[in-house]
């Protein structure tokens, strides 16, 4: 286990290098300078001094060499929209926000949808299956702002049961987290349902049965565990993409976290920002990536992560 640990790390720090590097070079390609838009209000001195405070005036080689040294210091660099504001501390501020909007949805949408999935594999071919597919098939199809947008217009214009916007107190996240969690609601709902489906069919289930062990022991003890699977295999992606901010969820609610100021930070060119929150999302995800591999041997002991030995 300990090999294995040791041997991931090292591609995920192989991962993040490659990571970092493509970044930087891909924001050295964007035209203009991140002054551009002030451009025309400075002099051509002023303009000069502003390009050799944050070090756009070195040659690119350098730039590089200074960034990959100061990232693995900790150092991500300083803000050129907010004045020499350290890029982590802009990134902390907003990452509360968006991870406990995204693991509110996650938890909630993940548990609702691994009970309906259950429940729709139990009473196979009756109503509640047929409603349980109609509701994943909703949640898949029809992007999350759409739901924002019926919430915000039912349940806080018409109907004043909650805040239509901003981020103030608890009952503000609650119409942000159900437009974020029908996804992960169906997803989750539909690969249960299918896993339960295949794994209540297999022999060792059969085998269980005949043999007198109830009904309970066999659904949570046996088939649940073997189902949760694939299920874990797709919440790990996932998590890192709600966690870290939704683009468009922020927008419509007015949230102040990551995905509102990634893109503020495109529309100003801040570039240390848009390379900061690009790290930060790969580092997240390889860590789940890791976190789902060690999970498998937790969850079905017959899964060896060292050598594929049984």
């Amino acid at each position: 286990m300990a090999k294995y640990i040791l041997q991931r790390l090292i591609y995920m720090i192989i991962t993040l290098f490659i990571i970092a590097t493509a970044t930087f070079f891909l924001m050295k390609m964007l035209p203009g300078s991140p002054f551009d838009a002030n451009a025309q209000k400075m002099s051509e001195e002023q303009y000069q001094s502003m390009l050799e405070h944050y070090g756009l005036d070195e040659p690119v080689p350098v730039q590089y060499v200074k960034y990959i040294t100061g990232m693995v210091q900790g150092d991500l660099g300083v803000s050129f929209q907010y004045d020499n504001r350290a890029v982590t501390d802009v990134i902390l501020d907003r990452l509360g926000p968006s991870a406990q909007l995204g693991a509110q949805a996650l938890i909630i949408g993940a548990i609702l949808g691994i009970i309906l999935g259950m429940i729709a594999a139990i009473r196979h071919n009756t109503w509640v299956d047929y409603t349980s597919n109609v509701i994943a098939v909703i949640g898949i199809s029809i992007p999350s702002f759409v739901f924002a947008g019926i919430l915000q217009y039912y349940l806080a214009v018409q109907w004043r049961l909650f805040p239509p916007s901003f981020w103030e107190t608890p009952i503000h996240t609650v119409l942000p987290t159900i437009a974020l969690m029908i996804f992960p609601l169906a997803i989750c709902a539909r690969f249960m349902r299918t896993e339960m489906l295949e794994v209540l069919g297999s022999d060792y289930i059969e085998l269980a049965r005949a043999k007198g062990v109830s009904s309970n022991s066999i659904m949570f003890k046996h088939a649940m565990r073997n189902a949760l699977i694939p299920v874990i295999t797709v919440l790990g992606p996932m998590t890192v993409s709600l966690m870290t901010g939704t683009l468009v969820i922020e927008q419509i609610f007015a949230v102040p976290g990551i995905g509102e100021q990634f893109v503020s930070s495109i529309n100003t060119k801040d570039y240390p920002v848009i390379m900061g929150t690009t790290m930060l999302f790969s580092i997240l995800f390889i860590v789940v990536i890791l976190i789902v591999d060690l999970l498998y041997g937790l969850i079905d002991p017959r899964i060896r992560i060292s050598g594929g030995k049984k």
